[in-house]
Parts: structure tokens; C-alpha cells; sequence
């Protein structure tokens, strides 16, 4: 047998038949969609989202489309959003349907059709098969968790979409290159896509080895533009950043320095966090066992989602290393970056796993697993390389019905948690941004912890406790301060937190007075099943000595 992947005429492939497999893709994911919505609606009366970070994306795109800044309180540009070509395209969808969630919904369902359409094409052209690309268009439907992410309101199917085209796209010298630029357009939706240029120039670096006389040469050849490209990208993003508050890097970044994302598990730090704790052991356990074993966690995930996939995967990987033919380099970035970007991950964040949040930072690899080892299925023969479950003499249209089969049970595992997570956002955050614009004047600041649904909902100026739009904050615990002593000079009308986040602050009764609260019967999303509103000492005495009482009284605590 070849060790190559069969091929044949790229175009004859991706165009002849595709009218009748792209509306079964389709309609999949439509009606499962449909479906998510529906659960939603009856559940919590209402649309919504699982994520409260969702409303941060609205936030900047609502005051960007009525401002002209790219700001999370009005007036104050702020370098808090990652992915900050997301509110753009977000505005861009309001212009035409005039409601947030509606713009939210609609760019999200078709970055996720539209990418699983993209993984049909490129198995099209990678097998030569159309049956076998239609069945990866449909388990990308199933198992990576496009539903999910198409109604989460994140940037998530976006940079899915991205990624997918630019992998579509790496072929051919002039191909390669667009594709590469369309990678680093992707670094404004996640600033992950970095380790993406050293996995590409490792992979111009393996494909040199086909000269051996001039393989550094032809390394250097193939290289440079790629790295003008990405330069330039990465210049923008960075400059874009300095604009908004002088800071080369998204704020965000801060909150990880000061290692808030370890909060449950305070061990577990990446390498950021650790250089700023200092020691030696912190920093070799980022360098080591954290990339390391976030690897493995992702490797667990995916075999989670689709454990045939991931069992076929090692005979999947030796195939497309072997692979000499025009799509061998686009197989072998898929490789790369199927290992690279977990590393690397791990290396910054450990502590987001592969399933955090529903694979928002992971997204894109799920349809690498499907790519990869379907991809090579024309050679390998069976999904599975197991000769005691005897894979390799059952049909190949067996074999995928079986991966079909085992993807529904997480499937539906996924949804139900979303349609939970999105009641445990509605109940808590939704209710409190709604609680909080009752109860304030709307030049009253309120600090908080969680800022999405609070600050979108309120329209009042927040305070953000964790750093994200608020870098002041996080330069103030870099220095050695405490986060009360900060809240104190800026003195906001309610602290809204939750108390196993800052047991030390939620603690000082001298200070803070609760007031309301929120309580989760089952919190599956959220930083803590309660979430208090405090009212500080100061803001009485501001009351007093301006002559005035507060807005409106606050009910008794729940």
C-alpha cells in the first residue's frame, strides 16, 4: 500500500457533488441549534448566554458602535478585549439587525457553519472522497463543540472559522503565504495564534529536508516572508493596544500575571504568574510539568469527545508525516499544531483546561482530529489500528457511523451543561446587572469581579476587582497593596464579589456591609455559587457629604 494520501484535481473535488452534502451539514447543525435555543427559551424564559463573558464582547462592540471607541466604560479606551476584531465584526452585524443578542446569534451560527463547510472542503481535497468528507463535516457538527460555541456569544467559531480556512489555504507557495496571513489576522481573535508562526517555520523546516544540498537556503527562502507577515501583524496588534491605554499587551494579561486564573488550584501557575511569585520551583514547574500536563489533559479531552478519532490517530499522524503529495504541508501544520499550541498553552495558562468553559480556548483542535485522521483514513483503513476490536476489516462506513454514535452521548452532555450555564448567568449576573441599574445613580461606580452581564446591563462604570479592564488594579498588587486599599481610593458605591474569591476582603465587616445576594441551587459556570453586593462604608459617607441619599434603597439580604 502507498504511504501516500490519494489525490486527485483539487477543484473537480471540492466543487462537483457539494451542493447536495453542504445542506445535509447544514441542516445538522441548524436543527441543533434550533434546538439549543428552544431548550433555552423554555428553561429560562428567555435567550441568553453560558458565558458571562459574552457581554464584554457587547460591551466594547455596543460602545463602539455609539462612540466610536473601543472602550468597556464610556469614554475610557481600554485594551481589555483579546480578541478585539470580535466587536467589530459585532457592530458590523448591528448595523444591519439592531439588537445585540440577535447581531451575537447570527455571527456566531455562521462562523460555525461555515467552518464546518470549510473542514468538508478540505477533506475533499485531502481524500478525494466526498462521502468521507461528509461525514467530517457532520462530526465536526457533533463532536467539537460548535453548537455550543455558535450560541455562546465568543469569539470562539470565529477564530475556529479563521484558523480552518488558513489550514484550507496552506498549499502551494502562493497559497501558503495568503494562508499565513490569514493565520495572523487571527491573533486580533485569539493571541494565542502566535506559537502558529514557530509551528509554521518548523514546518517550512521539515520540508526543506527534500534538499538536503540546500536545506538551510531553501529553509531562509521559505521563511522570510512568512515572518515580514507575521512582524507586521503582531506590530499592529501591539501598537493597537498602546493606543487604547499604553499598553503593548491586552490588560488581560496582567490579570494572569498576577495568577488570578489559579485561584482554585493556586499551585498550578503559568509561567507569567510564576516569575512574578519568583522561585525556582515555581518557574521550572511552568517550564516542565504544566505544558506538559496540559497536553495530556487535552489529549484526554479529545479522546473524550471522540474516542475512535484519538485511538486512530497514531497511524493518522505517521501518514501524514510521510505524505509527499501537494497537501502534505497543510498536513503537517495540522500535526504540529495539534501538539504545539497545548504546550504552549500550558506554558502561559495552565490552568484553563482542554473542557474550560467548553473548549473556548481549544476549539480549533477538534476539527484538527477529525482532519488528521480522516485525512489519512484512504491509507491507514481504519479509524481504530486495534487488531483485538478488529477495525480494519469493517467498512469504512461502518467505522465512521460508529464515530458518529459515540459523539452524540457528549453531545448531548454538552448541551444540557450549556442550556444549565446559561440559566446559572441569568440567575446571577443578568439578575445582578438588572438589580444593580435599579439601585444606583448612573454615575455611580461598582466594582466587581465578574463584569460582563453587570456593566452591559447596568450601563454604569465598573470597576473591574480582577484586572481585565483595569490595569491600575493590577499594578497596585504587583507593588504589594491590597485590593481593599485600592477599592478605597476609588471609593465605588457597591462591591459585588464573589466571597470565596477575596475571603480576606469579604471578611472586613468594619468595612463592608452586605446587602443582597444571589445564591445557585447548582452553580455548573460561575466563579462561586453565591455572589454578594457590599455596600462599603465610604459610600455612606460620600452620601452624607454630598447632602444626598443613595438612589434607592437596597432590599433586605436574600
Amino acid at each position: 500500500m502507498s504511504n501516500a494520501v490519494p489525490q486527485s484535481d483539487p477543484a473537480t473535488i471540492s466543487d462537483a457533488g457539494g451542493w447536495r452534502d453542504r445542506p445535509v451539514i447544514a441542516a445538522a447543525f441548524l436543527a441543533l441549534l434550533v434546538l439549543y435555543w428552544g431548550i433555552v427559551y423554555v428553561t429560562t424564559g428567555g435567550l441568553g448566554f453560558p458565558l458571562d463573558d459574552a457581554y464584554i464582547h457587547l460591551q466594547f462592540a455596543r460602545h463602539l458602535w455609539e462612540d466610536g471607541q473601543m472602550a468597556f466604560n464610556p469614554g475610557v479606551p481600554s485594551s481589555g478585549c483579546t480578541a478585539p476584531l470580535y466587536p467589530v465584526l459585532l457592530a458590523g452585524i448591528y448595523a444591519l439587525v439592531r439588537n445585540w443578542h440577535l447581531a451575537s446569534a447570527f455571527l456566531g451560527a455562521a462562523c460555525g457553519l461555515m467552518a464546518a463547510w470549510v473542514v468538508y472542503s478540505i477533506l475533499c481535497r485531502w481524500t478525494a472522497q466526498r462521502p468521507l468528507a461528509r461525514a467530517g463535516g457532520l462530526l465536526t457538527v457533533l463532536i467539537n463543540p460548535l453548537v455550543v460555541s455558535a450560541g455562546s456569544g465568543m469569539e470562539t467559531p470565529a477564530y475556529v472559522l479563521l484558523f480552518l480556512l488558513g489550514l484550507r489555504f496552506y498549499a502551494g507557495a502562493r497559497g501558503r503565504l495568503a494562508a499565513s496571513a490569514l493565520l495572523a489576522v487571527g491573533i486580533a481573535l485569539r493571541p494565542e495564534f502566535l506559537v502558529l508562526l514557530p509551528c509554521i517555520l518548523l514546518e517550512r523546516a521539515l520540508a526543506a529536508r527534500s534538499n538536503p544540498g540546500r536545506r538551510w537556503l531553501s529553509f531562509i527562502r521559505d521563511a522570510w516572508p512568512h515572518v515580514i507577515l507575521w512582524s507586521i501583524a503582531v506590530a499592529l496588534y501591539a501598537a493597537y493596544h498602546w493606543h487604547q491605554d499604553r499598553h503593548w499587551l491586552p490588560t488581560t494579561f496582567g490579570a494572569k500575571v498576577i495568577g488570578l486564573t489559579g485561584l482554585l488550584i493556586p499551585v498550578i501557575k503559568g509561567l507569567p504568574a510564576a516569575i512574578a511569585v519568583g522561585g525556582w520551583l515555581p518557574i521550572l514547574l511552568a517550564l516542565t510539568v504544566w505544558p506538559a500536563l496540559t497536553l495530556l489533559l487535552t489529549g484526554i479531552g479529545l479522546g473524550i469527545n471522540c474516542a475512535p478519532l484519538a485511538f486512530g490517530l497514531r497511524e493518522a499522524v505517521a501518514t501524514a508525516w510521510r505524505d509527499a503529495g501537494p497537501y502534505a504541508s497543510a498536513r503537517r501544520l495540522a500535526v504540529l499544531v495539534l501538539v504545539v499550541y497545548p504546550l504552549a498553552r500550558g506554558l502561559v495558562d495552565p490552568a484553563m483546561p482542554f473542557w474550560y468553559q467548553f473548549q473556548r480556548y481549544y476549539a480549533h483542535l477538534s476539527p484538527l482530529l477529525i482532519l488528521i485522521t480522516l485525512g489519512a483514513l484512504p491509507v491507514t483503513g481504519a479509524l481504530v489500528q486495534r487488531r483485538f476490536w478488529n477495525w480494519t476489516a469493517v467498512p469504512t462506513a461502518l467505522q465512521l457511523r460508529r464515530a458518529l454514535l459515540w459523539a452524540l452521548p457528549a453531545l448531548v452532555g454538552r448541551l444540557g451543561l450549556a442550556v444549565l450555564a446559561v440559566g446559572n448567568i441569568n440567575a446571577m449576573q443578568v439578575h445582578l446587572g438588572h438589580w444593580v441599574r435599579a439601585h444606583t445613580r448612573a454615575d455611580e461606580l461598582v466594582a466587581t469581579n465578574d463584569i460582563g452581564a453587570i456593566g452591559f446591563l447596568s450601563r454604569r462604570p465598573i470597576l473591574d476587582t480582577v484586572g481585565l479592564i483595569e490595569p491600575a488594579v493590577v499594578e497596585h498588587q504587583l507593588r504589594g497593596g491590597h485590593l481593599l486599599d485600592y477599592l478605597a481610593q476609588r471609593r465605588p458605591a457597591y462591591v459585588i464579589v464573589f466571597p470565596n474569591w477575596y475571603p480576606d476582603l469579604t471578611q472586613r465587616a468594619d468595612v463592608l456591609t452586605p446587602v443582597y445576594s444571589v445564591r445557585l441551587k447548582l452553580n455548573v459556570i460561575c466563579g462561586g455559587p453565591e455572589m454578594v453586593v457590599y455596600r462599603p462604608r465610604w459610600a455612606d459617607a460620600d452620601d452624607a457629604a454630598r447632602g444626598s441619599s443613595p438612589s434607592a434603597a437596597a432590599p433586605a439580604l436574600e
